[in-house]
């Protein structure tokens, strides 16, 4: 029995290693460009692919896979760098993830294409073929060989990085980059070499991988996940931080699984919470990322009075009503439902100033425990459409006591966490959840008498829910919490010297944004009559994040415009092509690199300049505007009055 814990152990300082080596390359990049590189799972991906090309096409072996992946993705790596990021340089680092993450939807949906799920046990060379005796068991040759070297890249890398001088330089390129151009060094080339160095890292993890794991265009996903847990309970941008927390969790998912297989991936997570709730930060006091620039370019006063006005409020409303009119009901809620749940994500992103990337845990959240309700324990429907919202929204508090004082990419990614944890509850709960099968038999019944099984009878209904949520969002926004928090947003310090409690400010936007993404997930299980595992998925958390910026942060009704697109786009595509995902990519590099106030916010944008326009006209043409009447009005009362 010794053994079998045993030969565990060292299965997780394996599984470390692959970690630590994904991690290692994570905080090369963070640390080095401000990136945080959600592709570096994609990369991952693709040098497991190159490893069982170079073995199934060539017949070559290992070894040569591990002298080509590295160079093949390093320079793809590069290629990346100059053509994306690099426009991105001297933003907050949310637009570097937004990016990243459209780019992995491409490359994941471009491999599913040409590639299914593969096995590569041949590329195994003949020399680590067997077991090899360690005195105390025998171990796989393998295994024991990616651990070993896994720690000697690890190694190798720490040193070149503190104990070089080309290490020197991409720590000074990482703090004092104008500094260094005076000294003649070309940062760009510095940026673009350590980010190859860094995506080859990645690739050589793929490739030890290759042999011992099931080959997949969305391989990547799970290990990017854990990847940015270690990385962020390390300390962004720490490389001692990455190794040490990759190995400690490659171990701890081990000694796990022997008490209780499917908590492995679990208590990664739980352990990064812990860890930044009891040590912000991380273990080893990564970069600060709290002062970084807003999320978000803020509208101008004439684009907010035009979004607080009835004009805009009563023409969305028409729309409303008439959409399903114009495409078939379903469709229709899910585009209300989805633009509720991106404002809700707004509210945190535009007003609060926070990147969340776990609303799944609330959408998804909301939508099994009004299933479970309704379909389980035979509730009414109103019952189980309260019990979901009022439930979730209590979970949201709770956990935002314990997070409200994170900021920047730390609150991203313990909000990941927190969703993937309940991903993790949902799916390991099948006889109330469904598992993979998803919960069936959520009747909708009647309300009032009123027969809900009409589909455009039950749109209205969700339509006058959606339409009271969004009032009360205005209400919200022009009250003095909703100023407060705009200033705690602006600047958090000046909040603090007059007496604000920003920590409270962020906990009661948390709630709120958790309460209106919770009603729209419990609308949406109705609409459907069903829950599947998507509902929690990370993607379900990306999706509202795309829709608010393809449509516009902070103007309201942008978030419903941009669910409108997405939803609408993806259910077209759905009748034309498979490759929904690899749209929904493009759309989402098009949207960061391009229209970053997203197609409303550009037209709210340049409302003004249409203003000054106009006004130039009328004064070219001899007639005094309206605008300048007024100015000179205002002109002549400051006369009057000195």
């Amino acid at each position: 029995m010794s053994q079998y814990y045993l030969s565990q152990l060292f299965n997780g300082l394996v599984n470390g290693g692959f970690i630590a080596l994904m991690s290692l390359g994570l905080s090369v990049i963070f640390g080095m460009m401000r990136v945080v590189n959600f592709a570096h799972g994609a990369l991952y991906m693709l040098g497991a692919f190159i490893a069982f090309s170079v073995g199934s096409d060539f017949g070559l072996s290992l070894w040569v896979a591990m002298l080509v992946a590295p160079i093949v993705i390093g320079g793809f790596g590069l290629v990346l760098e100059r053509l994306f990021l690099r426009r991105l340089y001297g933003l907050d680092p949310s637009y570097n993830l937004l990016l990243t993450f459209g780019l992995t939807l491409i490359i994941e949906d471009t491999m599913r294409h040409f590639f299914a799920v593969q096995g590569a046990p041949f590329l195994v060379p003949s020399a680590l073929a067997g077991a090899i005796d360690l005195g105390f068991m025998a171990y796989p040759k393998y295994r024991f060989f990616v651990l070993v070297f896994s720690m000697g890249v690890c190694g190798a890398t720490w040193l070149l990085l503190e104990r070089t001088r080309l290490g020197a330089l991409v720590r000074a390129g990482t703090e004092r980059p104008e500094l260094l151009r005076c000294f003649g060094v070309r940062v760009p080339v510095l940026v673009s070499g350590t980010f190859a160095f860094a995506a080859g890292l990645a690739a050589i993890a793929g490739v030890l991988a290759a042999p011992l794991r099931n080959i997949s265009p969305f391989m990547g996903q799970e290990m990017i996940a854990t990847t940015f847990a270690v990385v962020v309970a390390g300390g962004l941008g720490s490389i001692a931080g990455s190794v040490v927390m990759g190995f400690a969790v490659g171990v701890l998912s081990a000694v796990a699984a022997i008490w209780y297989p499917p908590a492995a991936n679990a208590a990664t997570y739980i352990l990064m919470i812990v860890v930044l709730i009891v040590r912000p930060g991380g273990i080893f006091r990564g970069i600060d990322v709290a002062h970084f620039p807003l999320h978000y370019t803020p509208i101008t006063p004439a684009a907010r009075r035009l979004v607080m006005g009835w004009k805009l409020k009563l023409a969305a409303l028409a729309v409303g009503l008439a959409l399903p009119w114009l495409v078939y009901p379903v469709l229709a809620c899910d585009i209300v439902l989805w633009g509720l749940c991106a404002l809700g994500f707004d509210i945190l992103f535009a007003f609060a100033g926070l990147l969340s990337f776990g609303q799944a845990a609330y959408w998804g959240g909301s939508a099994y425990i009004t299933g479970i309700m309704i379909a389980k324990l035979h509730y009414p429907m109103w019952v189980g459409f309260i019990g979901g919202v009022s439930i979730s929204t209590m979970i949201a508090v709770a956990f935002g006591a314990l997070i409200s004082r994170k900021q920047g990419i730390y609150f991203s990614m313990v909000t990941f966490a927190l969703a993937e944890i309940v991903y993790f509850v949902i799916n390991q709960t099948p006889q109330y959840t469904g598992g993979e099968d998803g919960l069936h038999g959520i009747a909708r019944g009647s309300l009032f008498g009123l027969s809900l099984e009409n589909q455009i009878t039950y749109y209205y209904l969700a339509l006058f829910v959606v339409s009271l949520a969004i009032g009360f969002v205005f209400l919200v926004i022009r009250s003095p919490f909703g100023l407060s928090l705009g200033g705690a947003r602006d600047s958090e310090r000046r909040m603090l010297s007059v007496g604000y409690n920003v920590q409270g400010l962020r906990l009661r936007a948390y709630a709120l944004s958790a309460f209106l993404i919770s009603i729209a997930g419990s609308l949406f299980a109705l609409n459907h009559e069903f829950v599947s595992l998507e509902s929690v998925y990370w993607r379900a958390s990306g999706e509202p994040i795309m829709m608010t910026l393809l449509g516009g942060a902070g103007t309201v009704f942008g978030p419903m415009l941009g669910a409108g697109i997405v939803v609408f786009l993806r259910d077209f595509l759905s009748t034309l092509t498979d490759s929904g995902s690899l749209v929904l990519g493009v759309t989402f590099v098009i949207v960061v690199m391009v229209f970053r106030r997203g197609v409303l916010g550009e037209i709210l944008f340049r409302l003004p300049s249409l203003g000054d326009w106009r006004a130039k006209r009328a004064q070219s043409r001899g007639r005094p505007s309206m605008k300048t009447g007024a100015d000179e009005t205002a002109i002549h009362r400051s006369s009057e009055s000195r």
